[in-house]
């Protein structure tokens, strides 16, 4: 039997989030590179294939969530949505690391693949469920259930639209081809095409709809490889921890 530990996250004593020069930090630290011609959120956005709208919000909460990790004697979970954020960050090694963590957090905050199993995944839920009361308890509000709730996952933009512009082309050019041949042959192109482009949709289908639920850790620490940021895979989304105030 699994049990969960209420906590009640440390805000300085006084004072709310948002009087917290923490807090403050994290809300003002800039993600997106005003000189770089694809900036972060936008390569974010795109490769996750959320609009720019969802993509805004999914920042925002991910700012919450950073905070919440270092506020709370037990670390927070992130959601699948805010995973996504934390590993695209985790890949600006420098930003991340240098100029987030030290500069803005004072403390490393480092993400750890699950090990997996039913146990390891009943912790995470538990984990979970604490970090949503948490946010509560701190932002004075529920967490936006498009992007906190793990299951279903956030809207995405059609399979269908992304891959039959790419398809189109090669299609036509086969059916010019096609008309030069004799009737027979034709029409046996025809299927072979029509059964090909079939597989190929489903199979693009199937890889979006991958729950991706392995689950995830973080944990403070005094040092870091440049390498650290890029060893996560891309579909954690479970739990964070260990790394509280003192």
């Amino acid at each position: 039997m699994t049990t969960t530990t209420n906590i009640t996250p440390r805000i300085r004593e006084g004072t709310t989030f948002r009087q917290d020069p923490l807090w403050q930090g994290i809300t003002a630290f800039q993600l997106d590179d005003p000189t770089a011609a694809l900036p972060f959120s936008r390569k974010l956005a795109r490769e996750n294939n959320w609009d720019e709208h969802f993509t805004g919000r999914a920042i925002a909460e991910y700012r919450k969530f950073v905070y919440l990790c270092c506020i709370s004697p037990t670390g927070a979970s992130p959601s699948y949505v805010i995973d996504q954020v934390w590993h695209k960050h985790l890949l600006y090694t420098e930003n991340y690391w240098e100029e987030f963590c030290t500069k803005v957090l004072g403390r490393k905050l480092h993400h750890h693949p699950s090990k997996g199993g039913p146990p390891e995944q009943a912790r995470h839920n538990d984990w979970f469920q604490e970090t949503l009361r948490s946010y509560q308890t701190v932002f004075g509000e529920s967490p936006p259930t498009d992007i906190w709730h793990n299951n279903p996952r956030p809207p995405r933009k059609s399979p269908r639209s992304c891959f039959f512009p790419r398809l189109l082309p090669l299609l036509l050019f086969l059916s010019l081809l096609l008309t030069g041949c004799t009737p027979g042959n034709a029409v046996f192109g025809l299927i072979v095409l029509a059964l090909l482009a079939f597989h190929t949709v489903r199979k693009n289908i199937k890889g979006e709809s991958g729950d991706g639920s392995s689950g995830s850790s973080c944990s403070s620490g005094s040092s870091c490889g440049s390498s650290c940021g890029s060893s996560c895979g891309s579909g954690c989304g479970g739990g964070c921890g260990g790394c509280g105030g003192s």
